[in-house]
């Protein structure tokens, strides 16, 4: 076994941090350190959900899903369950939003008086000379006491501005169109301005020549992490049957992630594992969030 995997080295911080918020410096400075180690942005498949246009923003209503139509349906069921709480016309209209959504592949409806739309999100993963970017320092995780709560968080809101003009934001901006060109899924010229969402995590396994994810996605690195506990102590032995010896790696490097507090990576029994950070953007336009492009794959 070995140390933790993907450790980039020292952070760059601003100079002057008269006037600025410390919490934000101290993102602004980690983002920084994670362009220059993990230069590079791939696409590793869009998800979808479902915001409702509010003022300042669209905020989002509905978790994700890989595909367009899942995201309508959740929205449907979003609509149904406020109609279940009105009545008279207002609770007739979100009833046919519904299913005009199960029944039409409608990437914007209005009901009640509200505007809803099916909004595309970007999945992508920064890389480097070492691999995939593992979480940040300062990425939240929960505490080791409520590892065994979900950690939660509300939906978000996608600003109707959009992030102010800056090299970051064009840097950003042209990365996310260099891996929408890689996969041949660039997005319409109105959908310029990228927002970021909270990012996600993952288990990634060392392969002959690249990583691949091997668990799903979670919130917080520490559920990754955890699953990765539960996959070397009870997965392994019940569903691979490796060499004894090998089990009681596996067991040991359990422990070992139990024990070191934020560790993002293991060798063990000649594999090697890696908490992996998913970066998700949202492109914004004049008029609001990018919903699905005619390129991504629907079950419709």
């Amino acid at each position: 076994m070995t140390t933790g995997d993907g450790d980039a080295g020292g952070r760059l911080f601003p100079e002057d941090l008269d006037g600025v918020d410390p919490v934000a410096a101290v993102m602004l400075a980690d983002a920084c350190r994670a362009i220059a180690a993990y230069p590079e942005l791939v696409a590793v498949g869009a998800l979808f959900t479902a915001a409702e246009h509010v003022p300042g923003g669209w905020q989002i209503v509905c978790p994700c899903d890989p595909l367009p139509q899942g995201a309508r349906e959740l929205l449907a069921a979003h609509l149904e369950d406020r109609a279940a709480l009105l009545d008279g016309a207002e609770a007739l209209d979100l009833l046919s939003a519904a299913r005009t959504l199960r029944c039409d592949p409608a990437d914007e409806v209005t009901a009640g008086g509200r505007r809803f739309r099916i909004v595309r999100i970007e999945q992508l993963v920064r890389t480097g000379m070492d691999g995939p970017e593992p979480p940040r320092p300062t990425d939240l995780d929960p505490l080791p006491a409520a590892r065994r709560v979900p950690p939660g968080r509300p939906y978000e809101l996608l600003p109707e501005e959009g992030p102010a003009s800056d090299l970051a934001t064009a840097e950003l901006l042209c990365q996310v169109l260099d891996a929408a060109a890689a996969t041949g899924k660039e997005p319409t010229g109105a959908f310029l301005t990228p927002v970021a969402l909270a990012p996600a995590f993952t288990v990634a396994e060392r392969g002959e020549r690249r990583w691949r994810p091997v668990g799903r996605v979670y919130d917080a690195p520490q559920q990754a992490r955890d699953s990765l506990v539960t996959y070397f102590r009870h997965v392994v032995p019940a569903v691979e049957s490796p060499a004894a010896s090998d089990v009681e790696q596996f067991a040991e490097a359990a422990e070992l992630m139990e024990d070191e507090t934020r560790r993002n990576g293991i060798a063990v029994a000649g594999r090697r594992f890696r908490i992996v950070r998913i970066e998700r953007i949202t492109l914004m336009g004049p008029d609001g969030p990018e919903p699905p492009r005619p390129t991504d794959f629907d079950a419709r």
